[in-house]
């Protein structure tokens, strides 16, 4: 039985809508008040893939859970490439879809902790294909690429920021009062002080919960004095950090 360590706290999750409602069930399981705000819309992109866009190429690699999720949706099945999955939730994802992870990125899950692996520091003449958002970071591609690799990109989903009606309801969500707040990305923090306008100094004095080390120093750098960093962006990890800070844990 899960204890009731969040009992009567209003937690802020900002994360995407369709991964943000087992998040909000665990929050309120344990006594919680889920205010759902998802601060960034994934959506699909429309593109002219070809019927097996995902063979020939000796790694694909993916970014995050939903680089994986948007593959599947796109037709992956049973690639015979190599698969590398950055990030804990993205190596779930796949497995939960039945692809086999042949290289799990290790902590801190970032795609600086791919590139020092010796698989991926011995890549000349490698066809590689990083499978993406649209305007991901580019430093992963660029440094393949003049390690010699042979390069492609895989851009099948595209992030947007939140709609107006969801503006209006995270400033509804502050102003009722909020104990802590849940962040996934980057992308997602800056979005949240963007949606915040005014009250972006009240957001900056709660508790935020973040899934890296990188997104924490970028949060440290916007104003927020109270971070900590989860083991990953998975529920469970988030939860945790979350419990830890509010200085409650499971019995």
């Amino acid at each position: 039985m899960v204890a009731d360590t969040l009992a009567g706290r209003r937690i802020l999750v900002t994360r995407p809508r369709h991964q943000a409602a087992n998040l909000g069930r665990q929050i309120q399981i344990r006594g919680g008040i889920a205010c759902l705000c998802p601060m960034l819309e994934i959506v699909p992109v429309e593109s002219a893939l070809s019927p097996n866009w995902w063979q020939g190429y000796d790694w694909l690699i993916f970014v995050s859970a939903n680089a994986v999720r948007h593959a599947v949706a796109a037709g992956l099945r049973s690639p015979l490439s190599r698969l590398a999955a950055i990030g804990r939730a993205t190596a779930a994802t796949m497995e939960k879809n039945g692809l086999q992870v042949a290289c799990q990125v290790p902590p801190p899950y970032t795609s600086e902790s791919l590139l020092a692996l010796p698989s991926f520091q011995q890549v000349k003449g490698c066809r590689i294909l990083i499978v993406r958002g649209v305007g991901g970071r580019p430093k992963l591609a660029t440094v393949l690429k003049e390690c010699g690799a042979q390069v492609s990109l895989a851009e099948l989903y595209r992030r947007l920021p939140p709609s107006p009606e969801m503006v209006g309801k995270l400033r509804a969500c502050v102003q009722k009062g909020v104990d802590a707040v849940l962040v996934s990305s980057a992308q997602v923090l800056t979005n949240l002080q963007q949606a915040a306008g005014d009250l972006a100094e009240t957001i900056h004095r709660l508790p935020l919960i973040v899934p890296s080390d990188r997104v924490a120093g970028i949060a440290g750098k916007a104003g927020f004095s109270d971070v900590t960093t989860a083991a990953s962006a998975m529920d469970s990890e988030m939860l945790a950090a979350l419990e830890k800070r509010l200085g409650k844990s499971s019995k």
